[in-house]
């Protein structure tokens, strides 16, 4: 069975649990250990669905499939803090991943250095991937500055180095292996941090621009159970 915990607003209890068991099939939502709303069918779960919170807010929950599967988690219209769909975790991964990226391409690129037959021959190599190791450190700079820029930069770069090595690759008698493939799946998930980085740094700089966002209150206690309160029932889905 898979859990999921998140809290309304930022800095508040972890006190909405989502529950989900094989295939994502019966989804059940609970607030301050009270039932909220359930969905068996995850195509329904697929489409959305929408519940009414004591407090009158509106919970939205979707499964939406892109390079991995995510449950995207809001409170009228906004992601809750740490989940899918929030700018901030979605700009603090792509931080993370540019910093790896530089620290794996110099340390790989010296460890080469160090154990090649003509270190004199492989120094313009290594003098190129360690700059381009520190360029990426730079990305990683500015996106943890959010920089909307930086993401961008390091996918156009991404995608144009995929690109070439693929098709290289393609035109060589051996053509794709098993390993290409491999570094292929590997590429198309850090390109899928990346792009996610760019649109949490444009989100986050919209909200900058709009001024400070008026966060939905820590709903209280549930007053009534759901089978009593009809303000706790789904407009989409089993309330």
């Amino acid at each position: 069975m898979g859990v999921l915990k998140l809290a309304l607003e930022e800095g508040g209890p972890q006190n909405l649990e989502l529950f989900w068991g094989e295939g994502w099939r019966d989804l059940r939502i609970e607030l301050n250990d009270q039932r909220v709303g359930s969905v068996e069918d995850p195509l329904q779960l697929e489409h959305g669905v929408e519940f009414t919170l004591p407090d009158g807010n509106v919970l939205h929950v979707q499964l939406v499939h892109v390079v991995v599967t995510e449950l995207r988690v809001m409170l009228n219209g906004v992601p809750l803090p740490d989940s899918a769909s929030d700018p901030i975790p979605q700009a603090r991964s792509a931080t993370y991943m540019l910093y790896g990226m530089a620290a794996f391409t110099t340390a790989s690129t010296m460890v080469l250095f160090v154990v090649a037959n003509d270190p004199a021959e492989q120094l313009p190599v290594t003098l190129a991937n360690v700059l381009f190791g520190g360029f990426l450190a730079v990305l990683g700079f500015f996106m943890f500055k959010r920089s909307r820029v930086a993401p961008l930069v390091a996918i156009l770069l991404f995608a144009v180095d995929t690109l070439t090595t693929t098709f290289a690759k393609m035109t060589t008698p051996e053509g794709l292996g098993l390993s290409d493939m491999s570094r292929l799946v590997v590429r198309v998930f850090i390109f899928s941090v990346l792009v996610k980085g760019f649109l949490g740094a444009r989100e986050l700089a919209r909200r900058e621009k709009q001024g400070p966002a008026t966060v939905p209150p820590a709903v209280g206690p549930v007053a009534a159970s759901p089978a009593t309160s009809p303000s706790l029932g789904g407009r989409t889905g089993t309330g």
